[in-house]
Formats: structure tokens, sequence, C-alpha cells
């Protein structure tokens, strides 16, 4: 068996101390075996089911309510006016002090939506499990228009912004996805940043996406098969994305890193580092006469 280099282990990109639920490492020995495991969904359904069993169960009041599902809404939680949850025989649960905002639509299908204490949804959020479970954890602030699909978990105190799309993705403690963003198969490190307009890309370009080669990752000189078709960015601890930026399928960022606004990022960026993009600007005169 190969010897795994320490730059490509979880060890590297996080403190443990800093994850919530340290059993995202359990099995893992690459960092990118991560993805595959938020991706099979089990990991993100017991979680989220767990959450479900500690909380008390009252009526559904303040919903509209399409299908059939179990829900479990604890005293002290908000639910604003025309807040529409569907399912099949899934379970949503809102914990104590949490608020749901007007407008905000959620679709637990067969599976489990957990909203934890405190946490703040929309207003005209979505939340969509109907392909995997979606963990929200407590006072978390899912804004405007945000929209988080199946095999998600943000953890606590992170923020979801205006307009930005989270799938499949685990995003770490205090972490922030504020403002037009895509985060799609991908790990955030606790306080991981991204500026507005970053994008994180997950599948490569291909004619028919649907062939799209397993994303590889390079370092060294050495080159390692992911095995994922869709595989995102590591980002790692108190890394920081500027606007407008775009990290490439199979990006592994370490932490402490500083990216410009306006890169193109791919493959491995060691810990401790500033990626700059330099741009050569040239400065004429302004004619009067041109209208």
């Amino acid at each position: 068996m190969s010897v795994i280099p320490d730059m490509l282990r979880s060890e590297y990109f996080f403190d443990v101390n800093l994850v919530e639920y340290k059993e995202i490492f359990d099995d893992v020995s690459y960092v990118w075996e991560i993805v595959r495991k938020i991706q099979a969904g089990e990991f993100i359904n017991r979680l989220a089911r767990s959450g479900c069993q500690a909380v008390s169960v009252s009526e559904l009041n303040g919903f509209n309510v399409n299908g059939s599902f179990e829900g479990r809404i604890a005293n002290g939680s908000v639910i604003g006016s025309g807040v529409v949850v569907s399912g099949a025989g899934g379970v949503l649960c809102v914990d104590k002090g949490a608020e749901i905002k007007p407008g905000t639509f959620i679709n637990v299908g067969t599976n489990a939506v957990y909203i934890g204490c405190g946490a703040r949804v929309g207003p005209n959020a979505h939340l969509d499990a109907v392909k995997g479970s979606i963990y929200i954890s407590a006072n978390v602030e899912l804004r405007q228009c945000s929209y988080v699909r199946e095999c998600s978990v943000i953890s606590a105190g992170a923020v979801i912004g205006n307009s930005c799309e989270i799938k499949s993705s685990f995003i770490g403690l205090d972490a922030e996805v504020p403002h037009f963003n895509y985060v799609g198969d991908s790990v955030l490190g606790s306080k991981a940043h991204l500026g507005a307009g970053a994008k994180i890309s997950n599948l490569k370009i291909m004619p028919d996406p649907e062939k799209a080669d397993t994303v590889k990752i390079r370092y060294e000189g050495q080159t390692w098969d992911t095995g994922l078709r869709k595989m995102g960015a590591i980002l790692g601890d108190n890394v920081q994305i500027g606007c407008n930026a775009v990290t490439n399928p199979g990006s592994i960022i370490g932490k402490n890193v500083f990216v410009y606004a306006g890169s193109n990022v791919s493959g491995f960026i060691p810990s401790n580092t500033v990626v700059k993009l330099r741009q050569v600007f040239e400065r004429t005169g302004l004619n009067p006469n041109i209208a």
C-alpha cells in the first residue's frame, strides 16, 4: 500500500477540534474521500434523523402542507406566513428557537430535514431534500432565496446568503457563503469565506457532461484518481476566496490561504499561501471630441 502524503490527509486542512461532526473523518484516508462520503448520503441521513429524535412533537401550525410527512416542531420556534412543506413519507424537524420566514419552501421527500436551535431560514429560501437529507445546525443563517440541496450539512454559525446554492457539501463552523455563490460536492473548513460571486466548479467541461471523466489530483509529480465524476473543492480552515474567483474541479486548498479576486484556481494550494492574479492595465488619454 502506498504511503499517503501528509498534505493529502484531512488533518492538513482541518483542525478536528473545530469540526462539529467529527464522524465525517471516520474511515477517510485521502481528504477527498469526505466528498464521496457526503455524496453517499448515509452519514447525513443519520445525522439529520438523530437530530430529529431530540425534537418534541407538536402540530404543524402555520405550514401549508402538501403530501405526507412527519413533522416535529419544538415549542418556541416561529413559522412565518406562506411557508410550504411537501413530503412523501419523510420527516421535518424544527428545533427550539428556530425561525422559518415567509415564503420558504421545504421538500423533504422520503428523507429528513433538521433545522437546529436558533437557526433562521428565509425568507423565500428553498430546502430540497428529495434526493438526500439536509442538516442545518444551530444558529445557522440561510438568507433570502438561498437554495440548499440534497446531502448537505451546514454547521453551527454558518451563513448561506442571498441566491447561494449548496449541493452535496459540508460547510464548516462559522463559514460564510454569503453572496451569489455556488458550492457543489465540496468541503469548507471552519471560518472559510467566499467573496461575492465566487464559484466552486464541480464538473469537468465535456461535450456530453454525462460522460465527464473522473477528477484527478496531481501532487509532486504523482496523480491520484478520486473516482469522483463530481468533485468541487476542499477549502481548509480560514481560507478566503476573493470576489468572482473560480475554483476548478478537484481544487484542494490548505489552511489560511488567500485567493485574490478574479483568480482561476486549480490543483493543490499549500497552506499559508496567497494566490494572486496580476493584470496589465493600459491607460490612455480621453479624446474630448468623442461623444
